[in-house]
């Protein structure tokens, strides 16, 4: 059920307000006022609208009575406080005329279906009339397109999401690259999702669309920390950001989602306001309309606990010496959590990698101990550094089932799909899953990246931090395997605090004094990292350290009780018993097969599959009648049946872009005498 305001209707006081500030008119049609008139909620009390100043309006009996019998919907979605907030924002924002939201939330706060509500409400309210996502990711841009999607077991299409009344709701929400048109225009209430990197590349389409539906549609530009940055070529870079701020000036309203208060080059965001820092007045924070924080999602159950396992290594660099100066070659041993500016060359040698990996392994098999299902993910620098991990994995652990999504893959957003639904246990991956993917049976994450930013973790994180509605959301945690590098530190104490302002760049470098002089370039002496090996291991959740030594003798208690709980937990029932014990060998976990089961398909690929039948369909067509691959004038043969398939169904290949087009080329082959 939706969660109501205690108080259904506005006092006397709150109703005088009303009045004065409607100047005593209708804010509906502007008629005057008469007795009887209504001090109506903006957002209906029953969707969860508050009693109160900001969502109160004097409306007219006529008004009043026009606008019940639009909002009488059996919905069954029942918002998180921060959906609420967003949409009641949202509302108040475009009565104010004012052209865009920005909303600051943590992964894993439910975005996606945030903005698809607020767009169901606005077409319901007959504010708009299309919505246009542009998001970082092509597997994003599918996951919005087949997550509002009924699939029924043969990937069949047979509705909407269900949480909302089919009455008057978004309509389909298509995956477009270079399609046309974008929208149909028998099909108000409809939208598409694209990538930044698709508007970079087809602006014009874009533009021209926008332009056609001035005033008419919501614009929303998701993960927008990656928009307008500096980024790789999926990202779109800068032009992106400035084309998002163009398309702003048509849209009714733009909704800007982001994971940061700054983009992913550390820059503003687009469209977005800040106000100096009263706590560091030198930084400036981003004025953000609603916001769901970390602590928010772990208080009100859709995010885990953490427990973060930090390895220390004993580093040797080697500074080559200057033969003309007689200074011989010099050797530098230290720490890592003591100094993190060799993390890259750090985390390649085998001798800290390996044991990272190793560890994730053992605490997804701790976290299978509760369900089958759990998994890992283990995020790598590069491509090459990524095939390395799935190597090993499979060398090491053959019986595990790894799989791996690198940008260099044609099949990587299909094997992110896959990852989701079908019974694996690890996933190796650069940046491919570093944004919006969802999948909540990851509850184990390795850091094998060198990226220290604050937004840029959380994201990676947050892979692991949503709750799986499998299990008791208490009962669920995040493990997270990282070097113990002084900036790792830095990002537990971020996510430990919590601070005000959200997500905070740990990255970020105080300004030069003005009146510091630039200084003559000096020749750098040769050093590199001569070898690196993984030394201790330390835990930290939310609340408790372990240190490595107490690490050593949980881990041992929980392999000789087969427990697969966290060591930070263990570690309170211990304190509270005032015992420990020794170490045993460890025992393999079992673990019985899930069935196999497959990802919806987007629109896209599901026109792609049946295209193909078509022309199976013809072969065999052809086949029967005698006419081989191999005979004289097989492809004239091929060409003609098509074109009469083609005639029949009234598309050809390129025309049939539905599922319902691309049908009726399948009926009119199979059709074929």
């Amino acid at each position: 059920m939706v969660e109501r305001d205690s108080h259904r209707f506005f006092s006397k006081d709150q109703r005088s307000i009303l009045y004065d500030r409607a100047e005593g008119r209708c804010q509906g049609c502007s008629t005057a006022l008469t007795n009887g008139w209504h001090a109506d909620h903006k957002i209906p009390w029953a969707a969860g609208g508050p009693t109160t100043l900001e969502n109160g309006q004097a409306l007219c009996d006529a008004c009043n009575a026009k606008k019940a019998t639009q909002m009488h919907y059996s919905d069954e979605f029942d918002p998180r406080p921060f959906q609420r907030e967003v949409l009641f924002r949202v509302i108040e924002r475009i009565r104010e005329g004012q052209q865009h939201t920005v909303v600051l939330a943590a992964p894993g706060s439910g975005k996606t279906l945030t903005y698809q509500a607020l767009a169901t409400n606005l077409i319901r309210e007959g504010l708009i009339d299309y919505v246009a996502v542009f998001v970082p990711r092509t597997a994003l841009a599918e996951q919005c397109e087949t997550g509002w999607m009924v699939v029924d077991a043969n990937k069949n299409v047979h509705g909407l999401c269900k949480l909302f009344d089919a009455t008057k709701r978004l309509g389909r929400v298509r995956h477009r690259v270079n399609e046309t048109p974008l929208t149909y225009p028998s099909e108000n209430g409809s939208g598409f999702v694209s990538t930044y990197s698709a508007l970079v590349t087809n602006e014009d389409m874009f533009v021209r669309w926008a332009q056609r539906h001035q005033g008419r549609f919501l614009l929303v530009a998701d993960e927008a920390q990656f928009c307008g940055a500096a980024g790789d070529r999926e990202d779109g870079g800068t032009k992106a950001g400035a084309l998002i701020e163009r398309l702003n000036e048509f849209a009714r309203h733009t909704l800007l989602l982001t994971g940061t208060p700054y983009r992913a080059d550390n820059q503003p965001l687009i469209l977005a306001d800040y106000e100096p820092d009263p706590s560091h007045p030198k930084k400036m924070s981003l004025v953000c309309h609603a916001e769901a924080r970390y602590s928010d999602g772990v208080a009100e159950g859709y995010l885990r606990t953490f427990e973060l396992h930090r390895t220390d290594a004993r580093v040797s660099k080697r500074t080559l010496g200057d033969p003309d100066s007689g200074k011989g070659d010099t050797l530098l041993e230290y720490n890592l959590s003591d100094d993190g500016d060799d993390l890259a060359p750090v985390l390649r040698d085998e001798k800290v990698w390996k044991p990272l990996v190793d560890r994730v392994v053992m605490k997804v098999r701790d976290k299978q101990k509760f369900n089958k299902d759990y998994r890992g993910l283990i995020s790598c620098m590069q491509q090459n550094d990524a095939k390395k991990v799935q190597k090993y994995l499979q060398q090491q652990y053959p019986d595990l089932r790894v799989g791996i999504a690198v940008s260099a893959d044609t099949d990587a957003p299909q094997a992110l799909a896959d990852f989701k639904v079908k019974p694996m246990d690890i996933l190796v991956t650069v940046r491919m899953a570093f944004i919006g993917y969802d999948c909540p049976q990851i509850t184990v994450v390795g850091v094998l990246t060198h990226y220290r930013d604050g937004g840029h973790l959380m994201q990676l994180v947050g892979r692991g931090l949503r709750t799986w509605s499998d299990m008791p959301p208490r009962n669920q945690s995040c493990v997270i395997v990282a070097p113990n590098d002084p900036k790792m530190e830095g990002f537990l104490a971020l996510l430990r605090e919590e601070e005000e302002q959200g997500l905070k760049l740990i990255d970020e470098r105080e300004p030069a004094d003005p009146g510091e002089e630039p200084s003559d370039p000096v020749q750098q002496e040769l050093a590199f990292v001569e070898s690196a090996t993984a030394t201790t291991t330390m835990a930290s959740s939310n609340e408790v350290d372990v240190d490595a030594d107490e690490l050593l003798l949980i881990e041992g208690y929980k392999v000789m009780a087969d427990s697969g709980e966290d060591a930070s937990k263990i570690k309170k029932i211990l304190e509270m018993a005032g015992v420990l014990v020794q170490q045993a060998p460890p025992v393999p976990a079992q673990r019985a097969e899930a069935p196999l089961t497959e990802t919806p398909k987007t629109e896209r690929k599901q026109v792609a599959d049946i295209n193909a039948q078509v022309a199976a369909t013809i072969r065999a067509h052809l086949y029967r009648h005698g006419v081989k691959p191999d005979s004289a004038g097989y492809q004239e043969a091929v060409t003609r049946v098509t074109a009469k398939v083609n005639e029949s169904a009234g598309y050809n290949a390129s025309q049939a872009n539905t599922v319902d087009k691309a049908n009726r080329r399948l009926r009119s082959a199979l059709a074929l005498k």
